[in-house]
Parts: structure tokens; C-alpha cells; sequence
């Protein structure tokens, strides 16, 4: 498989500390490209990229940082955001709003146009339906923090872009699994000796999309013709239910830990109870429980990534097995320090 060439051209991915910018500039600095990252705290940048890449040290807020950040870049990946499940509308909006806006107007100030700017948003701008999406479905807040300011950041670039004559594309991840992957660590540390919800039997599709394969698109929709101010929903090609991914992952670990099914009507009452206090209380810490958790497990993740494939993009490269393998040996050997 022939993947784009970045060797010798300037890029800038924000975020690069993040779970996904880290294995896209890893992949890049691979290819020999001139990195440029923009990240907020060094001293989480391995230690032996600090000889290899030009660091920007600051935040989507801070617009010098930002503005020596895109200078010179031919292609930016914009990863950074705030993703975690539970956390303040003001956060999400400071990170994947104005963020956004800031990366964009320092970019408008620069003297030539990057080739193009491709955008990391979410498939949780469709809002957890019950049934998958394609792109021709429209999108809609979710109505928790991190999907409804997704869907306003990702919004608000399309049309600035148009405005500017900036070329953009828009991927649409749905889970992004593997080594290094929140949701592995934290679903792992459950299933290894805690107490783990599962929705309605699990049969629901996980959306599963291994680290890697979602690498292979962004670097794709870098620089194909076709990816020119589209949208693209991103996910494995095999449909997995969350059913196998946690029987799997609790398998391949080694787990004690109890899974509790529950089903989608029962989970989500209970969830809209025990956030309910938090949220009133404005208690920063995550419940054990809360309805976007619930929405995770127990609406269809599985959107069609057929018009991406159509394309001409590379889909799943790697398999769910390998994913899985890849996943599990990262955890063992993380959770053993």
C-alpha cells in the first residue's frame, strides 16, 4: 500500500502529546517530515523527539504561540482538543471552539496558505442515534459537553475555510482504539479487577478504529484531490460489538473484574440520577456513572466509512485481531510499572 509522502515538507500537528496527535507525528517524523508541534506541556513529548521537532510550547489560546506555530507549515493536522467524557461547557468551549477560531485567524494572517488543514472531529456530531449515519445524514448536539462543542468547532471551520480559501478536510472518528488509548486504560483497569457496565447484552457496534488506521487517513486526506473540503466519517471496516471488545479485552488482561449488564432504558435512568448531583453541585470530578457513558456503550458507534473508502483512502489496514493484540500488550506492560 503506496501511502503519502510528507518527507522533507514542513507540518504542524497540534496536540502531538494527545493519544492520536502522538502516533500521527510519530508516523511523520518516520517519513522524515519537518514537524512542528504544538503542545501545552513539553515534558510530555518523548524525550527522543526534542532533537527532531520544532516546538511551539503553548495552547489554542495563546495566538503568538499559535501564529509562529502555522508559519511555514505546507499541511496542518489539527488533533488538539479537549476529549475527556466529563468536564465543564466553558472548558470544551475554550478548547473546541475558540480554539478552532484562534488556530484559523493566526492562519489568516500568514503571508501564503497551508495546502491544507485537515480537522479531527467526532462521529458524535450525529448525536448517538439509534441507527448508524453516513455523511449525507445531518448532525445534531448530542447534548453533553465535549459532542455539542465538537459539532460547533468543526461548523465554524468549514465555513471559515470557505470564507478564506483555505482547503480543509473533515474526519469523523468514531472510537479510536489502541496503545496509549484513554478508554483501553480506563476500561482495562475495570475489567482488571473493578466493575463494568455493559448496555443492553453489548450488541450494540463499538465503532471500533484502531490508532493506526485512523494515521492512514489523516495522512491521506493530507494530500488527496479528493479529500479537497470534504467530510469523512472514519471507522474500521469490520463491524465489532462492544460485547467482543470487552469479553476480548478482559480475556486478553487477564481480568477479575465483574461486568454488569444493564438494559439501555434502565442504564440511562440511572445515570441521569447519579450525574444529577454533580452537575448541580458543579463537582469537577466524574461520576462512576453518567448518561454519555451510557450513550457510548448503548447506541450504535458503527457509522458507514463507505464514502471514505470510495474515495480511494486505505481502511483498516490493520485488523480488529491485531488492534486487540496490539491493545492488550500495550496495557499489560503499561499497568506493570
Amino acid at each position: 500500500m503506496n501511502m503519502p509522502d510528507y518527507a522533507g515538507r514542513t507540518v504542524l500537528v497540534t496536540g502531538a502529546t494527545g493519544f492520536v496527535g502522538r502516533h500521527l507525528a510519530k508516523r511523520l517524523l518516520q517519513q522524515g517530515a519537518q514537524l512542528k508541534v504544538l503542545v501545552r506541556d513539553t515534558s510530555k513529548l518523548p524525550a527522543a523527539w526534542h532533537d527532531r521537532v520544532e516546538v511551539c510550547a503553548g495552547d489554542l489560546a495563546d495566538v503568538t504561540t499559535l501564529e509562529h506555530a502555522v508559519k511555514g507549515a505546507h499541511w496542518i493536522f489539527h488533533c488538539a482538543a479537549n476529549v475527556q467524557t466529563w468536564g465543564s461547557d466553558k472548558a470544551y468551549e475554550l478548547a473546541n471552539v475558540h480554539g478552532v477560531h484562534h488556530l484559523l485567524t493566526a492562519i489568516a494572517k500568514q503571508p501564503d496558505l497551508p495546502q491544507r488543514v485537515v480537522h479531527v472531529s467526532t462521529a458524535d456530531v450525529y448525536g448517538f442515534p439509534s441507527q448508524p449515519c453516513d455523511e449525507r445524514c445531518p448532525v445534531r448536539a448530542p447534548g453533553f459537553g465535549y459532542g455539542d462543542s465538537k459539532l460547533r468547532g468543526e461548523l465554524g471551520l468549514r465555513e471559515t475555510a470557505h470564507r478564506m480559501g483555505l482547503s480543509f478536510t473533515v474526519l469523523r472518528p468514531t472510537n479510536v482504539m489502541g496503545p496509549g488509548s484513554p478508554f483501553i486504560e480506563r476500561v482495562g483497569r475495570e475489567l482488571q479487577n473493578g466493575l463494568m457496565l455493559r448496555v443492553s447484552g453489548g450488541h450494540t457496534d463499538a465503532g471500533f478504529l484502531f490508532v493506526d488506521n485512523l494515521v492512514d487517513c489523516l495522512l491521506w486526506a493530507g494530500q488527496s484531490a479528493l479529500a479537497h473540503n470534504e467530510v469523512f466519517n472514519v471507522a474500521d471496516p469490520i463491524p465489532v460489538t462492544w460485547r467482543r471488545v470487552l469479553d476480548d479485552l478482559r480475556q486478553g488482561i487477564g481480568g477479575k473484574g465483574w461486568i454488569v449488564d444493564l438494559p439501555y432504558p434502565l442504564a440511562y435512568a440511572a445515570a441521569a440520577a447519579m450525574e444529577l448531583p454533580y452537575r448541580l453541585l458543579g463537582v469537577a470530578r466524574e461520576p462512576l456513572l453518567h448518561r454519555l457513558v451510557v450513550d457510548i456503550f448503548g447506541r450504535t458507534c458503527g457509522h458507514s466509512a463507505d464514502k471514505l473508502a470510495a474515495a480511494g483512502c486505505p481502511v483498516g489496514r490493520v485488523g480488529y485481531s491485531q488492534a486487540m493484540a496490539e491493545s492488550v500488550d500495550w496495557f499489560k506492560e503499561h499497568t506493570s510499572h
